[in-house]
């Protein structure tokens, strides 16, 4: 699969918002693979971090509260921000220069995938924990290519084993520090 940026974004974001649909009511404060955080702050956390980095790139209307409904706009304007052009804005990042495309791919892309995978394990919404191989591929790649700021505080746990027989999506959540099964 050699998708754009934009194209990625859009399933993912759109795989994330189903696999929310599917997460029980008495789920929310389940805790997840994320030590500390139930399926309610991994929500937080990745509506948290897409406005605030998309706040400072872009015009945003103000949160509502409700995470749900913030997670939709956020996906909205950042799926609009990607067609628009406005992804191509340049600006200098934490790895040297980038683009707003670039990071949104490589973190947010990133959140998507593995945060679907934790919600959906610690809510027990197993038909969302497989991951896509080419995505999990990509995603592996970036999480690599991160280096030594993948295992600073608070991002990612030291690598755990895979499975001899594990898929790209089980080996791309062993390398984050999560058991896979």
């Amino acid at each position: 699969m050699n998708d754009t940026i934009s194209e990625r974004y859009q399933r993912l974001s759109r795989q994330f918002s189903e696999m929310l649909d599917d997460v029980p009511d008495d789920a929310w404060t389940a805790p997840t693979p994320c030590a500390g955080w139930d399926v309610r702050d991994v929500l937080r956390h990745v509506v948290d971090t897409n406005r605030d980095f998309l706040g400072r790139h872009v015009e945003l209307d103000p949160a509502t509260g409700d995470l749900r409904a913030d997670w939709e706009s956020v996906r909205t304007l950042t799926q609009e921000v990607l067609r628009d052009g406005r992804g191509e804005t340049e600006f200098e990042g934490y790895f040297g220069p980038t683009t707003v495309a670039e990071v949104i791919d490589r973190f947010y892309g990133t959140d998507l995938l593995v945060h679907r995978w934790d919600i959906a394990r610690a809510a027990g919404a197993t038909e969302h924990e497989a991951l896509d191989d080419a995505d999990a591929a990509h995603y592996l790649e970036v999480a690599r290519s991160n280096g030594d700021a993948l295992r600073m505080d608070g991002v990612c746990g030291p690598e755990v084993p895979a499975p001899a027989d594990a898929t790209t999506g089980e080996r791309l959540i062993a390398f984050l520090g999560r058991q896979p099964r």
